[in-house]
C-alpha cells in the first residue's frame, strides 16, 4: 500500500519548492495495561505473557505514526488502576489496550467501566488461550468475559480480540484497532476546504450537515472563495509556472496535450494557490467547485489542478463533494496517508466478466496512473460533447494502474452509513476518456454492488482507495457510529428503498 504514497507525482517536487511545508504528521498516542489476580495464579507465566505483549505492540506500531505507553506491570487493584487511567487521561491518549493477564477481581472492572462512561476513548480487549493440564494458571477467557459484561452493561463501547502475542496474525489485527484510533484522533478539530464555496448546481447529495460533521468526526468546515483563492496565487511568478508546464509536458510519460500554454498556466497557477492556501491554513482536504465558475469566468477546467495538489498528498473531491472529501480524509488518515485517494463515478456494469468501470473527468492523482502507459493533457471530454472548439482544459487522464483497492462513500445527508468493499482493478482499455479504472470485487459480485447502490439510491460519487483496509474501516465506524449498509443479491428489477 505505501509504494503509492512514496511515489512522486509528476512535477510534485517544482510544486514543493514553492508551496508552504506540509505540516507535522500527527502521531497518535495508545496506552497498554495488563490487569491481573497475583493471589490466586501463576504470576511468573503472567509477567512473561506481558512482557510479550509490550514487546509485540512496539514491534507492531509504526514509530513515526504510534507512541505506546504502557504499565510497567499488570495491575490488580481498583486504586492502581484508577490511579494509571487518570494519568493515561493527563498524556492525552487517543486509544487504551487493556491486556487481560489473568482473572480480575470485580471491583477493578467496575472501576474501570465508570472511568470510561466518564472518558469515552476507543478501548481494545486483548485476551488469549492459555497451558492446559493441571490447575487454572490464568483464567484469562473467563477474566475477559467478566470485564466485558460489567462494560457492557455500563454501555461503554469497546472492541476485543481473543489471540496470543506470538501469532502470526496477531500484528495485522491490534493495528486496525489502532489505525481507527489513529483516524479518529487525527480528525477531531481539523478542518476541510471548500474553494468555490459550495457544491456544484444540482449535485444534492455532495452538501453534508456540518453539524453532522463535527459531531461524528470532529471535523470544521471552511468555505473560500474563488478571488480569495486566485489572488493568494499572486505570489507565484509567472517563469515558475512556465518551468512547471515545460517539466509536465515534457516528462516521459506525457503523450498527448491539445490544450493552450494559457490553460495550463491557470491550471497550475490554481493548483498551487490551492496547494499551498491549504497548507497554510492547515486543511486536511479540499472540495473543489470545479464548475460552472472556473469554466465561465476563469476559462479553465479544474481537474487538471485536481490532479497535481493531489501529488503533494492534499486529498482533492470534486464537485465540492463533502461526502467524498469526508471518506478521502478518513481513507487518508486510516491509512496513516498511504492509500492515494481518488473520486469516481460509477460508469460501467459488466456482469459477465465480473467488472464495474470507474471513470472521473481527469482529476485522480498522477501517482495511481497504468505503469508505462502514460498520461495525456486535455480539454475536458464532457465539455467537447456540446463543442469541442469551446472545451477547455486542462485535464490530466490517465489509466490507473492495476491492484488492490478499497471503494467506499459516506452517504448524504449527515455520514451516518457508509457502503464499504474491496477489490482488485484488472488490465482493461480506457472505456471512457478521462481517469479510468475497471475493478473485480472481492467477497461478491460486481451485480451485488450494482444492486445495493441502486436499490438504496446510493450518492453518485465514490472513492477509491489503495490497498485492503475494509477491516479498519469497520473498526473506525465502530468508534464513530457509522452504520455499514449490507450488500444486496444482484436482482434485474426491485423496488428501491427510500430513505
Amino acid at each position: 500500500m505505501g509504494t503509492y504514497a512514496q511515489k512522486k507525482g509528476v512535477v510534485a517536487d517544482l510544486f514543493e519548492k514553492l508551496i508552504a511545508p506540509a505540516p507535522a504528521k500527527y502521531k497518535s498516542k495508545i496506552a497498554l495495561v495488563g490487569i491481573g489476580f497475583e493471589e490466586h495464579f501463576d504470576w511468573e507465566s503472567i509477567l512473561k505473557n506481558y512482557a510479550i505483549a509490550k514487546e509485540t505492540l512496539k514491534s507492531t506500531f509504526p514509530s513515526d505514526s504510534f507512541e505506546v505507553l504502557s504499565s510497567e506491570e499488570p495491575i490488580q487493584t481498583k486504586e492502581n488502576m484508577l490511579v494509571w487511567l487518570d494519568d493515561m487521561k493527563k498524556e492525552e491518549v487517543d486509544g487504551i489496550i487493556i491486556y487481560q493477564a489473568s482473572y480480575i477481581a470485580g471491583d477493578l472492572a467496575a472501576t474501570t467501566a465508570r472511568w470510561f462512561v466518564q472518558n469515552p476513548i476507543p478501548v481494545l480487549s486483548w485476551s488469549h488461550d492459555e497451558a492446559t493440564g493441571g490447575r487454572l494458571s490464568n483464567n484469562r477467557l473467563c477474566g475477559q468475559n467478566f470485564l466485558l459484561n460489567i462494560l457492557n452493561s455500563s454501555n461503554v463501547k469497546y472492541s476485543w480480540i481473543f489471540e496470543a502475542p506470538t501469532s502470526p496474525t496477531i500484528g495485522e489485527h491490534i493495528l486496525s484497532f489502532a489505525k481507527a484510533v489513529y483516524a479518529k484522533a487525527s480528525m477531531n478539530q481539523r478542518v476541510i476546504g471548500m474553494v468555490g464555496g459550495f457544491r456544484v448546481p444540482g449535485f444534492y447529495d455532495c452538501e453534508l450537515n456540518e453539524i453532522s460533521l463535527l459531531k461524528r468526526f470532529g471535523l470544521l468546515v471552511d468555505r473560500v472563495d474563488f478571488q480569495t483563492i486566485w489572488k493568494h496565487g499572486e505570489k507565484f511568478k509567472a517563469e515558475d509556472i512556465a518551468e512547471i508546464r515545460e517539466a509536465l509536458l515534457n516528462h516521459p510519460d506525457c503523450k498527448f496535450n491539445n490544450v493552450t500554454n494559457e490553460r495550463i498556466d491557470k491550471g497550475i497557477y490554481l493548483a498551487l494557490a490551492v496547494s499551498d492556501y491549504s497548507r497554510i491554513n492547515n486543511y486536511i482536504g479540499i472540495g473543489l467547485k470545479n464548475w460552472p465558475e472556473l469554466f465561465d469566468h476563469y476559462d479553465i477546467a479544474g481537474d487538471g489542478a485536481g490532479a497535481l495538489i493531489q501529488d503533494v498528498g492534499i486529498p482533492v473531491a470534486d464537485e465540492s463533494d463533502m461526502g467524498a472529501l469526508v471518506t478521502m480524509v478518513v481513507f487518508n488518515q486510516l491509512s496513516l496517508e498511504e492509500c492515494v485517494p481518488t473520486l469516481v463515478d460509477m460508469s460501467l456494469l459488466d456482469n459477465k466478466n465480473n467488472k464495474i468501470g470507474y471513470w472521473h473527468c481527469g482529476g485522480a492523482s498522477t501517482k495511481l496512473m497504468k505503469e508505462g502507459a502514460g498520461f495525456e493533457v486535455r480539454n475536458h471530454s464532457i465539455l467537447e460533447n456540446y463543442s469541442e472548439e469551446s472545451s477547455t482544459g486542462p485535464l490530466i487522464e490517465f489509466l490507473h494502474n492495476p491492484g488492490e483497492v478499497t471503494i467506499a462513500k459516506y452517504m448524504y445527508p449527515h455520514a451516518d452509513e457508509v457502503l464499504t468493499f474491496e477489490a482488485e482493478i484488472v488490465e482493461s482499455e480506457m472505456a471512457f476518456r478521462g481517469s479510468y479504472a475497471e475493478v473485480e470485487p472481492k467477497g461478491c459480485t460486481s451485480g451485488d454492488v450494482v444492486s445495493t447502490v441502486l436499490n438504496n439510491g446510493c450518492d453518485h460519487h465514490w472513492i477509491m482507495g489503495r490497498g485492503f483496509f475494509g477491516n479498519e474501516l469497520a473498526e473506525f465506524n465502530h468508534w464513530v457510529n457509522v452504520e455499514e449498509m449490507k450488500i444486496d443479491k444482484c436482482n434485474a428489477y426491485v423496488h428501491g428503498r427510500s430513505k
